[in-house]
């Protein structure tokens, strides 16, 4: 499997000096509401070619890889645990009492496998979990693209156990920003733009549709 998330997840050690000088209490982590992640929401257009319960399980698993991704979670900078020579803030979110609810609610939508080697695998730094069985984090995220203009999905294959999709995801070709509406089909000037291709997995995995590989465009 691709451990696309791990470079993803080592970018949060930049916000780590930024938190080092909190002065305490409850920190609300936000993603800006003028960044690329805040203004980009899951809508029918933007979906993915799939049935509808696919659909809804897809727009699942991009609010929290796009939380995870830009490390936008309530944390208490008190309260903090030492690891490898970092410092990590515990998470307030009620969702996620503990590192184990949000495993299970992780599995949710990502194989135990996805789960296990690219976002709480001991590779990966981003969480860790503390003595008192606390989910705890290091705080900050990753940069986005601000160029990212598009995607459009195509289907690759489905099978009884499998299901492959793609998307071309557009970017601008200038040094600025991208700042139209973005768009879910194919553009009419497609040679404003640079493309990449992103591929989706799910895979049945105990009776269940799970994502064994996801990825975001921006």
């Amino acid at each position: 499997m691709k451990k696309k998330l791990y470079t993803l997840l080592t970018c949060a050690l930049i916000g780590t000096s930024v938190l080092a000088g909190c002065g305490g209490g409850t920190v609300n982590t936000e993603v800006p509401e003028d960044s690329v992640a805040a203004t980009i929401t899951v809508d029918d257009a933007s979906l993915p070619p799939l049935s509808e319960d696919l659909q809804e399980l897809y727009a699942g698993a991009y609010k929290i890889y796009n939380q995870i991704s830009f490390g936008s979670f309530d944390y208490d900078a008190e309260t903090t645990m030492e690891k490898d020579g970092f410092t990590y803030y515990k998470i307030t979110d009620s969702r996620f009492k503990t590192y184990d609810a949000f495993q299970k609610f992780l599995e949710q939508y990502f194989t135990k496998d996805f789960v296990t080697n690219c976002i709480l695998g001991e590779s990966n730094i981003m969480f860790a979990k503390g003595e008192d069985g606390g989910l705890y984090f290091l705080g900050g995220g990753r940069g986005t693209n601000i160029f990212y203009a598009g995607h459009v999905f195509e289907m690759d294959r489905e099978i009884e156990q499998e299901i492959d999709f793609k998307a071309t995801a557009y970017y601008t070709n200038s040094n600025e920003a991208y700042d139209g509406e973005y768009f879910y089909t194919t553009p009419e000037n497609p040679d404003d733009y640079t493309t990449q291709e992103f591929h989706f997995i799910l895979l049945k995995e105990d009776g269940a549709w799970k994502f064994d590989d996801f990825a975001l465009f921006f």
